[in-house]
Formats: C-alpha cells, sequence, structure tokens
C-alpha cells in the first residue's frame, strides 16, 4: 500500500501547495473587457470604460483598448456605407485629421461587417483616391452600445483623459470647434440626443390600446396627432387584414401627408414634382436637417396620421385622406395638373443594334445607390420609378426606349457625372439625354378666403 501521505513531515509541503492553489483560484476573475453588459450607455461628462475594441482596420493592430487612444482627442463617428450624409463627411474628415495630426484621431465605426466595408471603399476610393487612411471598426457590437445612436451620422468626442466631452451631428465637426475643444475642452457644442425607441405594433390601429376597446370591432378609423417623440419617421400603405385599407403616418411634416394623400395609391410625389406657391412654405417644409429638423418637426409642424376604410369603400382611401387634409388644414389647396418639367429621358441609340440582353429570370432585384445600378430581371420603367423615389436627384428620370419586357443591367458610376453615366450606358445600347416632360405635377397653394363685400 502507497503510504506517501500518510506521513506528517512529507504531507505538510503538498497542503501549502493546495492552499495557495485554492486562494490564486479564489482571487481570479476572468477579464471582461470586452463586455459592455454592465454598462450603462454614458452621457456627457462620463469616463469611458476601457473597453477592448475588435477588428480595426487600418491599423496596427486588430484589436485595441480605448485607453490606447488617450492622450488625444477622440472622436468616434458612428456611420454606414447606405448613409449619405456619413459619406459626405468623409472628405472633411481626412482633412481634419490631416490638419491635427497628433492631436486628433477619427475612429469611424459601422456595425457592417468587413466585407461590405470593404466593396464600399473599393467604389469610393475609384473617384475619390486621396485619402488618410485612419483606423475604422467594422461589425461593431460593443461601443453602439456605450453610445446610445438611432440615427447616422452620431460622433462622440472623447477629450484627452476618456472623458466623454461632446456629442454632435456632423455639422459640429469643424475646424472651429475642433480648435476650441482643444483649447478650452468646451461642452459647449451643441448635443445631438436621439430619442429612445418606444414599443409600436404596427399592425394594429394607432393610439388604440384598450381606449374604448382593443380596435377589434372598428370600421373606420382618421387620426391626427402632434408629433410624437420615440415614434420613427415613415409612412405605409397596406391592406388591414380585418378591415380594407390603411394608411399610417408617422411624424412627417404636412408636405408629406399631401404627396402621399395626392399620388397614386401606396406611391409618393417626389420634391422634383412638388410645386408650393404658398407665402407660408414654411409650415409646409424646411431645408433643416439632423436634429435641427427634428426640432422644426416639434414646433407644430409634424404630425402623425392614420385612415383605415373598410373594404367595401377602400378604393376611396386616398380620396378621403384628400378631404381630411382639406377639413384639417383649410389654409391651403391642393391639386394634381400637368405641367411641362426638365428632366433625363432613358433612350435607346439611333442605328444601334439592341445590346440590352433579355433577363435570365429569376428573383426580380433592383440594387441602386449613388455609384450605379445591380439590376435583375426587371423592367426600364420600375427601376427609374425607384430610382426617382429613393435618390436625391435634381432631375426626374423618365423611360423612352420603348422595352417592355425584364431585362438585367450592371453599371457602376456616379449618376451625377452624366458624361459618365452615358459612357457605361452605352454598352447596353442606351443614353440619357435632356428633356422637357408634360409630368403630373402636385400644387400646394394658399386657399385665400372670398373677399367680403
Amino acid at each position: 500500500m502507497n503510504v506517501r501521505f500518510c506521513s506528517p513531515g512529507r504531507i505538510l509541503p503538498y497542503l501549502f501547495y493546495f492552499s495557495l492553489l485554492y486562494l490564486l483560484l479564489w482571487c481570479w476573475k476572468p477579464v471582461r473587457a470586452q463586455s459592455t453588459v454592465n454598462y450603462k450607455p454614458l452621457q456627457i461628462g462620463d469616463t469611458v470604460p476601457d473597453v477592448v475594441i475588435k477588428n480595426i482596420l487600418h491599423y496596427k493592430t486588430p484589436t485595441a483598448r480605448l485607453s490606447d487612444f488617450k492622450g488625444k482627442l477622440l472622436i468616434v463617428d458612428f456611420w454606414a456605407t447606405w448613409c449619405a450624409p456619413c459619406v459626405y463627411m468623409i472628405p472633411r474628415m481626412d482633412s481634419l485629421q490631416k490638419q491635427f495630426e497628433g492631436r486628433v484621431q477619427f475612429l469611424a465605426v459601422t456595425s457592417e461587417n468587413e466585407k461590405a466595408v470593404a466593396n464600399f471603399r473599393t467604389k469610393y476610393l475609384k473617384r475619390h483616391p486621396k485619402r488618410i487612411e485612419h483606423p475604422e471598426v467594422a461589425g461593431d457590437s460593443v461601443l453602439r452600445r456605450l453610445f446610445y445612436h438611432n440615427a447616422l451620422p452620431h460622433y462622440v468626442w472623447i477629450d484627452q483623459t476618456g472623458v466623454v466631452g461632446a456629442v454632435t451631428e456632423m455639422a459640429q465637426i469643424t475646424s472651429e470647434n475642433i480648435s476650441a475643444f482643444l483649447a478650452k475642452n468646451s461642452t459647449e457644442l451643441k448635443e445631438k440626443k436621439d430619442e429612445k425607441r418606444i414599443a409600436y405594433d404596427g399592425t394594429r390601429p394607432f393610439l388604440v390600446d384598450g381606449n374604448g376597446g382593443d380596435g377589434s370591432s372598428l370600421l373606420y378609423h382618421s387620426l391626427l396627432s402632434r408629433y410624437t417623440p420615440g415614434l420613427k419617421r415613415g409612412f405605409s400603405y397596406r391592406p388591414d387584414e380585418k378591415l380594407g385599407r390603411r394608411i399610417t403616418v408617422t411624424n412627417c411634416s404636412r408636405l408629406w401627408l399631401y404627396k402621399i394623400a395626392y399620388a397614386k395609391p401606396g406611391q409618393w410625389f417626389d420634391e422634383a414634382n412638388v410645386v408650393i406657391e404658398s407665402a407660408d412654405s414654411n409650415s409646409l417644409t424646411t431645408e433643416l436637417h439632423g436634429q435641427n429638423y427634428i426640432d422644426w418637426l416639434k414646433d407644430d409642424n409634424g404630425f402623425c396620421y392614420e385612415l383605415i376604410v373598410p373594404a367595401a369603400i377602400q378604393d376611396k382611401t386616398n380620396a378621403l385622406m384628400q378631404q381630411d387634409l382639406i377639413n384639417l388644414f383649410p389654409q391651403y389647396k391642393a391639386k394634381v395638373e400637368n405641367r411641362m418639367k426638365r428632366g433625363l429621358a432613358l433612350i435607346r441609340l439611333e442605328n444601334t443594334p439592341n445590346l440590352l440582353p433579355a433577363s435570365q429570370g429569376g428573383k426580380r432585384e433592383m440594387k441602386i445607390d449613388r455609384f450605379g445600378w445591380e439590376i435583375k430581371n426587371a423592367t426600364l420603367t420600375s427601376v427609374l420609378e425607384r430610382f426617382n423615389k429613393t435618390q436625391s436627384f435634381s432631375l426626374p428620370l423618365m423611360d423612352q426606349t420603348g422595352i417592355k419586357t425584364p431585362v438585367d443591367l450592371s453599371i457602376s458610376v456616379d449618376m451625377s457625372d452624366l458624361a459618365a453615366t452615358n459612357t457605361e450606358l452605352s454598352r447596353y445600347g442606351l443614353k440619357l439625354i435632356e428633356k422637357q416632360f408634360e409630368l403630373p405635377v402636385l400644387v400646394i397653394a394658399d386657399n385665400k378666403k372670398p373677399t367680403a363685400h
């Protein structure tokens, strides 16, 4: 029998080592620098925890701690490839990074994956080759929890000591503001305050939640409210499962109500096809952006509207919404009339064979952005309609090719460059030309009261 541990003289060293091992295990806790579970969203004046950031591109290491940037003003730029203002800011931030090199560090952060970022950069750098590479984080799941936001772009200013000094919009990212911040550690920059999203079930009648019932007996519903903080801006036009047709508009301007009501069902008038002939146009629309636009909506210029009609009269849904606007905003009158408008016509090149191949079939796909089109199994008319609805382009595009069948099409070009666009389109025997069109236009004017006699 092995009696090695029976002798007091030999067991003492083993007891010592086992005790030491137990003590170390009791004291040891795993490092959780990456986790943000225990942290609340940070506010101005809070010290930023020293979290680990992963998947950093264009940096000396693929990971880093926030403390690695101490000693500089760190401006965290939350952005996305689909965010037009974010893309607009890229050259400005490059210039500022160069101007304040050694004192300021911009850190671009997106929740999109590395592949999406790489594809975007490849397209962008073809047209903007001069660029200072600064670190950017792809696939972020840490920083966005520390700095709550629901609108992009979003900028967090972290001072040289690791304290949140400001949270701003893009308008605050200027040389003057950065210089002032570095000199005085100023927190007087206008703060960007994103509202916390509140729960909203778009399948149920708006604002009906046990107030007089659950809505199950509803036959007709028309509602208007002021701006409601926490609801995202937008509209939907869809069938109602129990009734007939539903239009829901949340936190939009008066102009958007008219653009929806007077368009074809489920569509809306483009900005280019709206004419405002009112002395009080500031109550209809504004050139403000970002937080200033939100403040304008809150100042009795933003509304939530919902209309639900039974199936028997669902073909009158838009007409009923128009009548609501006449009753609710009697100071305005609106109508649709044909007017001559300048635009771009898509035509087939003369004396050129048909170079546009027929679609290979499959699911219809339309990926349209400022860098071009990726089209599968879609008609040219539907492509141009989507372009007019989704892109802030100065001129409307009209299909005059006469091609009615679905096509597959791929062009990669900055659509604001007409010459370059036509070079791409020529591969398919197509061209855009400037032309005058007679188009339906929404006209909104003052509803003048008759003069008393």
